[in-house]
């Protein structure tokens, strides 16, 4: 059976305006970019396809794309709300940040508390976000590097078995499975304590076993969870680009979607009455931020 596109449609712009509202009061603006690129190494994701002896590719990955054209690096506070495509010709939509240039620590926080107060003026209150730490892993593998690979399948797939297979010290297995397993409000990394006391939500956790499988990151990603859904709502991370800091995230627009209720839109002003003064009372209305219906 077909989808009912139009619903589907509505539904995700109620959601994307929601999201529009709280980025821009946090002080991003949005970025439009174009559908089509040529190719580049820089470009994730996408469709690539061939025209006139040139290569170019579709709806890539949005932080890739606004790297790809960022001439010199400065800081830069911006959303969007775009379709990615990976490969095929079936997309996915996505609202994210991406905070470049700004102070270490504060940029997490922010974009933290940027996610949670995203999710709240949706209605979206039952979540929880695990962040976790690249470099922590990056110090617990020192002196076992030719086993870098599989020990990052193994935390990817969630799957212990991986690094228990593996050829190294009973010692260092069990140094690994505490890292894997460790979930709470303050560990042995100060910068994470940091950011974890800032954002200050019961919500946020310490998790040493996520991980984001993008080559990009360098040091803090997270994700974001909800009970009632059987995927992520949405990830990001911490990288640099030409020695710049930035930090950025990604919702899934079809998960939450998935939770948006759609009851939280403010009852509208009912306006009947002669046509001429019923649309000037609307008008003043409208000005004011208030819904209005003329009946």
């Amino acid at each position: 059976m077909k989808k009912d596109l139009l619903s589907e449609s509505e539904r995700l712009a109620y959601v994307t305006k929601y999201l529009r509202r709280t980025f821009e009061l946090w002080g991003y603006r949005e970025i439009l970019l174009p559908a089509i690129e040529e190719f580049s190494e820089q470009l994730r994701k996408g469709t690539k396809f061939a025209y006139n002896n040139g290569f170019y590719i579709i709806k890539p990955d949005l932080t890739s794309q606004i790297l790809a054209n960022l001439k010199e690096p400065r800081k830069l506070k911006l959303y969007y709300i775009s379709e990615v495509l990976n490969g095929g010709i079936k997309g996915k939509w996505q609202a994210g940040v991406e905070f470049i240039g700004g102070k270490d620590i504060k940029m997490q926080v922010e974009v933290l508390l940027a996610v949670i107060t995203s999710l709240e003026a949706l209605g979206i209150e039952d979540f929880y976000i695990d962040v976790g730490s690249l470099k922590v892993w990056e110090g617990a593998i020192e002196g076992i590097e030719e086993f870098r690979a599989e020990i990052f399948r193994a935390l990817t797939r969630r799957n212990f078995e991986i690094i228990e297979r593996l050829p190294i010290s009973g010692e260092k297995k069990e140094e690994l499975w505490q890292l894997f397993n460790f979930r709470g409000k303050s560990c042995k990394y100060k910068k994470l304590n940091k950011i974890i006391e800032a954002v200050d939500d019961e919500r946020v956790f310490i998790d040493f076993g996520t991980i984001r499988p993008l080559p990009y990151y360098s040091d803090i990603i997270f994700e974001v969870y909800s009970p009632k859904i059987g995927k992520p709502l949405g990830g990001g991370g911490e990288y640099t680009f030409k020695g710049v800091s930035a930090f950025g995230f990604a919702f899934d627009l079809d998960a939450l979607s998935k939770l948006f209720d759609g009851k939280i839109e403010k009852s509208r002003k009912r306006i009947g009455g002669e046509l001429k003064e019923a649309y000037r009372l609307a008008k003043e209305l409208v000005k004011l931020g208030i819904p209005v219906e003329v009946e």
